[in-house]
């Protein structure tokens, strides 16, 4: 008999892979448990405060869980031996899951994914740390195992919030974010990718927001534009918010500036398909984050066949196996590494790229076996 599983998934929005994972996490988990999605409701489907989730519809979403969890173990529908999955550990009172089993003398499995939070440098929760130092380490204190992106995330979770290894860290495991990269591909153009000119040069692929710097990338290609590069380049931004839109307001005028101007070209209001319709038209993606935890907005490059180009830092070396190439040290490098990929003269294949990207397929039955590992545990 399959063990019981309730899972909290994170709201499903358009222009963020939540909306996959809201399919898929309860698809894979199925296979193994029998589960009870237990869902909240939004206030908007669209990010209007915060950055990577909306933070009042969020926190009435979660709320909502967790009133709903509350009903569970009061009408006597959670029993002893139940497991709790929480797509989103950024979650404002999952301690209280652990109250209410350990108090209640009804023992139950807790597992999470944590995304990023206070402790993520130009993460939007930063200016919460003097308060999400402590929050972050009881939500780790009350699971069982708390499931990362990379190895850089699990180092970092460790130095800024826990000091050292401890009994905590030991639960923290690293699994790759949930991603499919046949569902990438199919939803993309049916267009042989080989046989089209890719007319983009450069993309900025991710969220305007100041975590991702969009203002260096500006710098940078304009500085490239002006001493490294003599023909046209075309150059594209993205959002898949229905206008652009930045944590940064200066960013925002920038960008809407050069687009109207035609420096580059402005692709808003995006689903899925027509941001990998994008990546698809792409030669070279471009990341200037300043903290990346797993970096999704690249695997998705990669799954279209778009050299990533990106920092030599946080996770990743770990997408592209320290493929130096597609990793920049400096500003000068920067510059040098997107000539040499404009020019075919990266060393690296488009194929040799998608076949990294598939490495990550697998994250859910990777975190599922872990959970397996500790239900079962004698």
């Amino acid at each position: 008999m399959k063990p019981r599983l309730f899972l909290l998934p994170i709201e499903p929005l358009a222009e963020r892979y939540t909306g996959a994972w809201y399919r898929w996490l309860p698809e894979s988990f199925s296979r193994s448990f029998n589960v009870t999605v237990v869902a909240g409701e939004a206030l908007t489907e669209r990010v209007e405060k915060g950055a990577f989730l909306d933070l009042n519809s969020t926190l009435h979403y979660k709320a909502m869980q967790l009133a709903a969890v509350a009903q569970l173990f009061q009408h006597g529908d959670v029993k002893d031996g139940d497991s709790f999955f929480v797509a989103d550990l950024e979650f404002w009172g999952i301690d209280s899951l652990r109250y209410l089993s350990r108090l209640q003398g009804i023992p139950v499995y807790i597992f999470g994914f944590m995304h990023a939070g206070s402790y993520t440098h130009g993460d939007f929760m930063e200016p919460m740390v003097d308060v999400g130092r402590h929050s972050e380490v009881a939500w780790m204190a009350a699971c069982d195992r708390v499931f990362v992106g990379s190895e850089y995330h699990r180092r970092a979770l460790i130095g800024r919030r826990l000091g050292s290894e401890t009994a905590i860290s030991q639960r923290i495991v690293v699994t790759g974010n949930p991603w499919r990269s046949a569902e990438a591909v199919g939803l993309a153009p049916k267009s042989d990718l080989y046989s089209r000119q890719r007319d983009i040069d450069v993309l900025f692929p991710h969220r305007p927001d100041k975590e991702k710097d969009p203002a260096r990338f500006i710098r940078l290609i304009r500085e490239f534009k002006t001493k490294h590069w003599s023909k046209p380049l075309n150059v594209a931004f993205t959002t898949g918010r229905a206008e652009y839109r930045s944590t940064n307001d200066q960013v925002t005028a920038a960008a809407i500036r050069a687009g109207a101007g035609k420096e580059w070209g402005l692709w808003m209001n995006l689903k899925r398909e027509g941001f990998y319709a994008l990546l698809r038209r792409s030669k070279v993606v471009v990341s200037t984050a300043i903290e990346e935890n797993f970096g999704y907005a690249m695997v998705e490059a990669m799954a279209q066949g778009a050299y990533p180009l990106m920092p030599l830092d946080f996770s990743y070396p770990e997408l592209v196996r320290e493929e130096d190439t597609l990793l920049y040290k400096s500003d000068l490098d920067f510059h040098a590494l997107l000539r040499r990929l404009l020019e075919g003269r990266g060393g690296v294949t488009r194929g040799a790229v998608e076949r990294m990207a598939q490495r990550f397929d697998g994250a859910e039955d990777r975190i599922i076996e872990e959970m397996l590992r500790v239900v079962n545990a004698p």
